[in-house]
């Protein structure tokens, strides 16, 4: 039972009571010799212990509901306390909140405008790179470690007759470099554009060939360069150039060096043969496949007239290798496969490239036609 019908029955059983009473106190008042005193005393006493029992009751009550007010007024103070303190610190929570929320924006923000900031720093960097390299006279294309094409310049573009969307993701060797000079197949394993960005070491060719779009080729010469981020091999960039135009005067020269009366052949810094055209060969004996790379004193000039030997160090033809200026020499001789000497008369003409010295030009005939 509820604090608040408590009271009301009880009041409600105290006047239930009281009724009972006067009813029984009626029913006998037919018997007069049963009522010590009379009816109406007795009503009046019922009516005041009646009245004094409902303002005990109430009395009684009113105290209870007085201490469950004051109960309830401490309660509520203490949790109108509580509330205050929570409030103050849901208050400082949102604020130091507020703030951290500040801090961490004001971060996003700045990180934001880096990024931006970055962001157009690296594509104008793009773009000059792409500039540099769409200025570079060589064609020039990156490829990632499945052979896929990365970047390609618009030299590179020109000369194998795509566009940059056509060979973007599209693999090198496929599409430019599948066959060889004689049309033969080309593997994969075999090309050294491949070997670079697999063994991580720079190769070069000077006699190879791209084919182009349309499926015609043409003569390279080639540098594939590894690429490496942080010591991980991840591509290589080739730089390559069309040496048509090279090969073809290379051929004039070549006609021209091989239609000459008077021998002509090429030394290095070590006095080694690096050319030799048909006349001298054919003066010598020797084909200038025997010739290249071997050292001329030592096949055709390693011995004087009369059979004595002849050092290397004074001779005229591997001085001019090695001073840099030109010997002449009208009275000399040479020798041939067969073993046999012939009078010559030569000019050996040093030859220097980035006034570097780099070898020379032996320019000779044979004097016995003119005897």
């Amino acid at each position: 039972m509820t604090p608040n019908t408590r009271l009301p029955f009880f009041i409600a059983l105290i006047f239930l009571a009281a009724t009972l009473l006067l009813y029984y106190l009626d029913r006998l008042q037919a018997d007069r010799t049963a009522l010590e005193l009379p009816y109406a005393l007795w009503s009046g006493i019922i009516m005041v212990g009646l009245c004094f029992t409902v303002l005990a009751v109430i009395h009684r009550g009113c105290r209870q509901y007085s201490q469950l007010l004051e109960k309830n007024r401490a309660h509520l103070a203490e949790t109108t306390l509580t509330l205050l303190n929570t409030q103050a610190s849901l208050e400082e929570t949102v604020e130091r909140r507020t703030f951290e929320l500040a801090v961490v924006n004001g971060s996003l923000h700045r990180e934001i405008a880096e990024r931006i900031q970055a962001e157009t720093e690296s594509r104008e960097l793009q773009k000059r790179f792409e500039i540099i390299l769409d200025s570079a006279g060589e064609g020039i294309f990156g490829i990632d470690t499945k052979g896929n094409v990365t970047f390609i310049n618009k030299t590179a573009s020109r000369l194998l007759g795509w566009h940059r969307q056509d060979l973007i993701g599209k693999s090198h060797h496929d599409l430019v470099h599948h066959s060889r000079n004689d049309g033969s197949k080309y593997p994969i394993t075999d090309c050294p554009i491949y070997m670079a960005y697999k063994d991580g070491a720079i190769h070069c060719s000077a006699d190879e060939t791209f084919w182009t779009k349309s499926g015609k080729s043409f003569p390279v010469e080639y540098t594939s360069t590894p690429i490496l981020e942080n010591d991980i091999l991840t591509g290589a960039v080739v730089v390559f150039k069309d040496i048509s135009e090279s090969n073809k005067l290379k051929r004039q020269l070549e006609l021209i060096v091989n239609s000459a009366g008077e021998g002509i052949f090429g030394l290095d810094i070590e006095g080694k043969v690096t050319f030799c055209n048909k006349a001298a060969s054919i003066m010598l004996g020797w084909d200038p496949a025997e010739l290249i790379g071997k050292s001329l004193h030592a096949l055709s000039h390693h011995t004087h007239a009369d059979g004595r030997h002849y050092p290397e160090d004074e001779c005229p033809i591997y001085m001019a290798c090695k001073d840099g200026t030109v010997h002449y020499k009208s009275d000399d001789f040479f020798w041939t496969r067969s073993g046999e000497s012939f009078p010559v008369e030569y000019t050996s003409t040093p030859i220097r490239e980035h006034n570097q010295l780099t070898g020379a030009v032996v320019v000779f005939r044979d004097l016995s036609t003119f005897t």
